[in-house]
C-alpha cells in the first residue's frame, strides 16, 4: 500500500545526533482515511522536560497496583522482591529496543506503539497492536474504578454512612471522564502527573509503615486467621502468574512513543527511563516487603484489608483515589491516541470542530465501557491478574523485542543481544498462559463466593 505524503515536515536530531528524522503533519485526504489501512505519523510539540517525562512514567506505574504487590510476592516467596529488580532492568531494556524501533527507518521518526509493531508486521501487527494497547490501558483504568469505588464506600461505611459500589464507581468515572475527554495529548497533563506521583508515594510510605506497626501478634489480628503468618522464600508454582502480575507494572511500552515525543530532547530517553524505574522499584519494594513481613501467606488484595480502621490509613486511601483520577488520563489518553490515530480523528484531517466533537464521543463511549465492566465484574486483584496475563506480558515481553527484531534484521543484531531477545519472549509467552490460567481460576472462584 502507498504511504501517504504529507502536507508538511520537520526535521529534528537523532537520539545518536547522528543523522536526522522527520515527522510528518496529519494530514490526509479523507478517502485515505476511511480505509482501514491509513499510515499515520504526527506531529508532537517538542517542550516537555525529562523530569515531567519522569514523572509520567512514574504516574502511570505507581498507584493502585502497588496494593496489590504484597499478595504477589505471597503467591512467589521473598523471591519476588527479586523479581521486581530484575523486572525493572528488563523493563529499562525493553523500553530502549522499543525506542530503537521508533527510529528504525532512516530519515523519520515512527510515532506510535501500533505504527511501530505496523511497520515491522503489516495491518495484521497494526491492529494487533492497537488492540492491546487498548486493553491494556482500559484494562489498568478498569481495575482503578473498582479499587476507588469499593474504597470509598468502605470509608463511608466507618461513619455510618452507606453509599452503594456502583454508585461510587460511577462517581470515579466522572470525575476521571473530564480531564480524559478536555486534554488530548500527554504533554497537556504534565501538572496532573506531578500531583498523582506525590500522592502515590505518600500513600506507599503510609501503608508500609501502617503494615509494619499492624503486623499480625496474638492480641491483634484479622478475625480470619488463627494462626501466625508464614513466610517462604520461594514458591516456584506462583512465579510465572508473578511475572505476569509486576510487568503489570513496568508495561509502559503503549505510552513511551507519546512521552518520548513530548521530550524537548529525546537522546535522553534511555536514562530518564532508568531513573523512573529505579524509583518506581524502590516504591514497588517497599509496598511489597512490608506487607509480606507483617502479613506473609494471609496477605490479601489490596493490602488495605489487611489493616486496621486508621486515620493515617484512611487518609492514603484517599489520597489514592485522588492519584487515579488523576493517573487515568495519562494511560486513558496514550490508548484512545491510538485509536483516534487509527481512525483518522486528527485536525488536519477531519478539521478542529469535528475532531473535538468526535473525540468527546469516542472518549465518553471509552469511559461507559469501563465503568460497565467495572461494575460488572468488581474483583480487584482477579481483573489486575487478568490484564496482566492477557495483555502486559505481551506488550513487556514480546511486541518490543519482535518489533526490534524485524526492523533491524537478524543479521545486524549481536548474538548475546538476540538469545536475551529469544529469552525474553519465551518467558513471556510462559508468563502469559500460566498466567492467564491461573486469573481465569481466581476470577471464577471470585464471582462463585461473590468477592475478591
Amino acid at each position: 500500500m502507498a504511504v501517504p505524503q504529507a502536507a508538511s515536515q520537520e526535521a529534528h536530531k537523532t537520539p545518536s545526533g547522528t543523522g536526522s528524522f522527520t515527522e510528518s503533519s496529519s494530514q490526509l485526504d479523507t478517502k485515505a482515511v476511511a480505509s482501514s489501512n491509513v499510515y499515520l505519523e504526527h506531529a508532537v510539540p517538542r517542550n516537555g522536560s525529562w523530569i515531567g517525562a519522569v514523572f509520567n512514567v512514574m504516574c502511570i506505574s505507581i498507584g493502585t497496583g502497588t496494593m496489590n504487590l504484597p499478595s504477589v510476592v505471597r503467591r512467589c516467596g521473598w523471591f519476588g522482591i527479586i523479581l521486581f529488580g530484575l523486572m525493572a532492568i528488563v523493563g529499562w531494556y525493553v523500553g530502549v529496543l522499543f525506542k530503537r524501533s521508533m527510529y528504525a527507518r532512516p530519515g523519520r521518526r515512527i510515532s506510535s506503539f501500533s505504527l511501530v509493531t505496523r511497520e515491522a508486521f503489516g495491518p495484521a501487527g497494526y491492529w494487533f497492536a492497537t488492540t492491546i494497547t487498548y486493553l491494556y490501558c482500559c484494562g489498568t483504568v478498569v481495575s482503578w474504578i473498582i479499587i476507588s469505588g469499593t474504597q470509598i464506600s468502605r470509608l463511608l461505611g466507618f461513619t455510618n454512612a452507606h453509599l452503594n459500589d456502583k454508585v461510587s464507581m460511577t462517581v470515579i468515572a466522572v470525575a476521571m471522564w473530564i480531564p480524559f475527554t478536555l486534554l488530548k495529548t500527554l504533554g497537556e497533563i504534565t501538572i496532573s502527573s506531578v500531583f498523582g506521583v506525590l500522592t502515590a508515594m505518600f500513600t506507599v510510605v503510609v501503608l508500609g509503615v501502617t503494615s509494619l506497626q499492624n503486623k499480625y501478634t496474638d492480641t491483634h489480628h484479622s478475625p480470619d486467621f488463627d494462626g501466625g503468618p508464614t513466610h517462604s522464600f520461594i514458591i516456584g508454582s506462583g512465579i510465572p502468574s508473578a511475572l505476569a502480575s509486576i510487568s503489570f507494572m513496568y508495561a509502559g511500552a503503549v505510552v513511551f512513543p507519546h512521552i518520548e515525543a513530548n521530550m524537548k530532547r529525546p537522546q535522553q530517553f534511555g536514562w530518564m527511563l532508568s531513573l523512573s524505574n529505579v524509583l518506581v522499584c524502590g516504591a514497588y519494594i517497599l509496598s511489597s516487603a512490608t506487607g509480606y513481613a507483617a502479613f506473609g501467606n494471609q496477605t490479601v488484595s489490596p493490602i488495605l484489608n489487611n489493616l486496621p480502621n486508621l486515620a493515617i490509613v484512611n487518609a492514603a486511601t484517599i489520597l489514592i483515589i485522588v492519584h487515579v483520577i488523576f493517573a487515568a488520563p495519562v494511560m486513558l489518553v496514550s490508548a484512545n491516541l491510538e485509536l483516534e490515530l487509527a481512525l483518522g480523528v486528527m485536525p488536519g484531517i477531519i478539521g478542529k470542530r469535528k475532531e473535538f466533537f468526535w473525540r468527546v464521543v469516542m472518549r465518553t463511549v471509552t469511559m461507559a465501557i469501563l465503568l460497565g465492566v467495572s461494575i460488572a465484574i468488581p474483583y480487584f486483584g482477579q481483573v489486575i491478574d487478568l490484564v496482566s496475563a492477557v495483555s502486559t506480558t505481551v506488550v513487556f515481553f514480546m511486541v518490543p523485542v519482535f518489533c526490534y527484531v524485524k526492523l533491524f534484521g537478524w543479521n545486524r543484531i549481536p548474538r548475546y543481544e538476540l538469545a536475551l531477545c529469544i529469552i525474553l519472549a519465551a518467558i513471556g509467552g510462559v508468563s502469559c498462559v500460566w498466567g492467564l490460567v491461573d486469573a481465569v481460576k481466581s476470577l471464577r472462584t471470585a464471582i462463585q463466593n461473590g468477592h475478591g
